[in-house]
């Protein structure tokens, strides 16, 4: 069942959508129960999915997600460099971030200073959000999983706030040193034991998958404009991300990294008028990485944190 997370502002509204992750695909084999169905004993892929079969991470749907938002706007040219001349903004860039959390089905709005956007049509949506998600989620399991401290069950939550790397990889950062990858970050028990916490994780990386500058040299440097990707179709145009060390400069490396560029440039550009309106729709299916250790073993790792999608409504 898709879930949506909606949030009304009335007058004028703001967006985001970050990633091409879309649900189905990579979501994890549940049982009638919903629980997730993992092999029985120690194996190096405990769990299945539509597109991979058996492996050792799947997707699934957060009890909590939580980002901060720098910048938000609508633009009539390509913000993806850096130029915001052409830019509305729905949020002012600001150098503290706007904290949001998304639980279902709760709705709300942003903490954000009234604003206004001139009539005009719009290709481009853009944001500037923190690289540092947060994640708080339980899950169960068909068979006994291994949590930290050789903690056992078939319940496991986030216990261990991070802040994980992307890479799972040690590094310093503008929000803190990254755990080693080999950090179980989750308690596992019964389930009515579960205390989940949030859970962090710092997305420093988005072309080669591994910071650890140290080791390998073929990850010296990043790619030109903040390790900018093109990350295709995503759901509602192309994406483009981008990391940036502040609102107006690019990331150089993993370590200064602080906040991530994401631009959509619109399959169908928005259209406001004086007495428009709007809806924002914030999906979270599969925004939650379930992280087997891909050991022959029951040990779960950490909840990482995966796209959401989000969708801007303009009612005239």
């Amino acid at each position: 069942m898709n879930k949506f997370f909606t949030l009304f502002i009335f007058l004028l509204l703001n967006t985001f959508l970050i990633g091409n992750s879309f649900a189905g695909d990579s979501t994890c084999i549940k049982d009638a129960d919903g629980k997730i169905i993992t092999v029985s004993g120690n194996s190096t892929t405990p769990v299945s999915t539509i597109e991979s079969g058996a492996t050792d991470a799947c997707n699934d749907t957060p009890d909590a997600y939580q980002l901060g938002f720098h910048m938000m706007a609508l633009c009539s040219s390509d913000p993806s460099e850096l130029d915001f001349s052409s830019c509305q903004y729905m949020l002012e860039p600001t150098d503290t971030a706007v904290s949001h959390t998304i639980t279902f089905p709760a709705s709300g709005s942003l903490p954000i200073p009234p604003f206004e956007i001139l009539p005009n049509t719009y290709p481009y949506m853009v944001a500037i959000i923190s690289n540092k998600l947060g994640i708080k989620h339980t899950v169960e399991t068909t068979n006994t999983t291994t949590g930290v401290s050789s903690s056992s069950g078939t319940a496991c939550w986030t216990t261990n706030a991070g802040p994980s790397g992307v890479a799972n990889d040690e590094e310093d950062t503008p929000h803190g040193t990254t755990i080693s990858g080999s950090t179980q970050m989750l308690t596992c028990g019964a389930i009515a034991d579960a205390a989940p916490v949030f859970s962090y994780e710092i997305i420093n990386n988005l072309s080669n998958g591994d910071c650890d500058r140290d080791n390998n040299s073929s990850v010296d440097t990043y790619a030109s404009s903040g390790d900018k990707q093109s990350m295709g179709a995503v759901g509602n145009g192309n994406g483009f991300g981008s990391l940036l060390q502040s609102n107006t400069d690019f990331a150089t490396d993993c370590e200064d990294a602080d906040r991530l560029l994401w631009t959509i440039q619109l399959t169908n550009p928005l259209e406001v008028k004086p007495t428009s309106s709007f809806v924002l729709n914030m999906r979270t299916v599969d925004a939650v990485s379930v992280d087997f250790s891909g050991s022959s073993d029951t040990n779960i790792m950490k909840m990482g944190a995966d796209p959401i999608q989000s969708f801007l409504e303009v009612i005239n």
